[in-house]
């Protein structure tokens, strides 16, 4: 299984466990949440942030956000975060990105606001096409409401087929890191299948004589 849902740290490592397969045609349009089909044109970078008022909910924070990824767009992303998740990631000089997706559809529900009334969840499903179909992610988000309005401070997604979401915590990087180390073990073949592979070829004997 593949997660093509990858959130990048900038160090090169990638949270979402698998293979990611080509997109299809950057020509293919995306939905945002309001069910406009904005066009999947690539856009040159943003230099600045979108400007998101402060009393925004927390649905309409996602849905920036959502946005943001799909475009590429590193400087909003960042400007949504909370303020500790961005100051923790910076002392790991990580960030939270994602490779452009122009071709990836997404819809955001509704957000539930928590007992505690500064956090808040909100669900989203984002589905890529590739060449062979396309994938689907259940993706729940967590927020709290900051002195400039509700920003995310982490992501619930399913990293493992079959099993449960796991929480990926922005704010604390090391935490995410441990759970993507865990993931990538938990797909590798167990020891005994490796022993029972075949041992890779020898030097020919042509090689043997050249060696001589």
């Amino acid at each position: 299984m593949r997660f093509a849902f990858t959130v990048v740290l900038v160090v090169g490592v990638s949270l979402a466990v698998g293979c990611t397969k080509k997109a299809e045609s950057p020509a293919s349009q995306a939905t945002g949440a309001t069910g406009q089909t904005p066009s999947a044109q690539a856009q040159a970078a943003p230099t600045q942030p979108i400007a998101v008022p402060s009393v925004a909910t927390p649905d309409q924070v996602v849905t920036v956000f959502l946005n943001a990824l799909r475009t590429g767009d590193s400087p909003t992303t960042e400007s949504l975060l909370t303020g500790k998740a961005r100051q923790e990631l910076a002392k790991h000089s990580l960030s939270v990105d994602v490779q452009s997706a122009p071709n990836a559809t997404y819809q955001v529900h509704q957000a539930e606001i928590l007992p505690d009334p500064t956090g808040a969840h909100v669900r989203s499903v984002w589905t890529e096409k590739f060449d062979d179909g396309s994938e689907t992610y259940e993706i729940v988000w967590a927020l709290r409401h900051q002195p400039e309005g509700w920003r995310l401070a982490g992501m619930a997604m399913q990293l493992l087929p079959g099993q449960d979401m796991q929480f990926l915590n922005f704010e604390d990087p090391q935490d995410m890191l441990k759970k993507k180390d865990e993931a990538i073990a938990a797909l590798q073949p167990p020891a005994a299948e490796t022993a029972q592979q075949p041992p890779a070829p020898t030097s020919t004997p042509a090689n043997r004589s050249i060696e001589r």
